[in-house]
């Protein structure tokens, strides 16, 4: 009997099935917030109603955000298509799935939950991690920003490649 990847139990197929079932339950989820305030069944929303569209998929945007997507995706009809409100939906949810990846990472740095990373407890991870003394302690100069010896959680989500939490001047 010749076995292939759809009749085997492979992992890759169970997570690639998994994900896809999700995404259909996402669009599923979006379809049903962007119908609540597309009034005529045009496949279109407002962009007034782009806001309590999201909120009702899930998503807490600032207007400021939403006035961002809005000029991004202007074409000058004054609506935003399904397929665009889900592109939009899909990428507020990787921001949200990175926020929390960067959230347990800083947790497995911070054993003593005090909401940051102290040099020892840095220091400790990356020598067992076979890094020299002489690049941590480098490491350690460039994150920690306002010299106290720790790192905040907005300094670590700098480190890992994020915008900064706050804006400096």
């Amino acid at each position: 009997m010749i076995m292939n990847s759809q009749t085997t139990n492979n992992p890759m197929n169970t997570l690639m099935q998994s994900e896809e079932e999700k995404s259909d339950e996402d669009r599923q989820a979006y379809y049903g917030a962007f119908n609540s305030f597309d009034w005529n069944s045009s496949g279109k929303i407002s962009h007034g109603s782009l806001l309590s569209a999201m909120r009702r998929a899930g998503a807490n945007p600032t207007e400021v955000e939403v006035h961002d997507i809005i000029n991004e995706l202007d074409d000058g009809s004054g609506h935003i298509t399904f397929n665009e409100f889900c592109t939009v939906m899909m990428e507020k949810n990787e921001e949200v799935d990175q926020e929390i990846n960067y959230k347990e990472t800083f947790r497995v740095f911070s054993k003593d939950n005090l909401g940051c990373i102290s040099a020892d407890e840095f220091k400790f991870v990356f020598k067992h991690l076979g890094v020299k003394q002489v690049e941590i302690d480098e490491m350690l100069s460039i994150m920690d920003r306002n010299g106290d010896g720790k790192i905040s959680y907005s300094e670590f989500r700098v480190m890992m490649g994020a915008l900064p939490l706050v804006k400096r001047k």
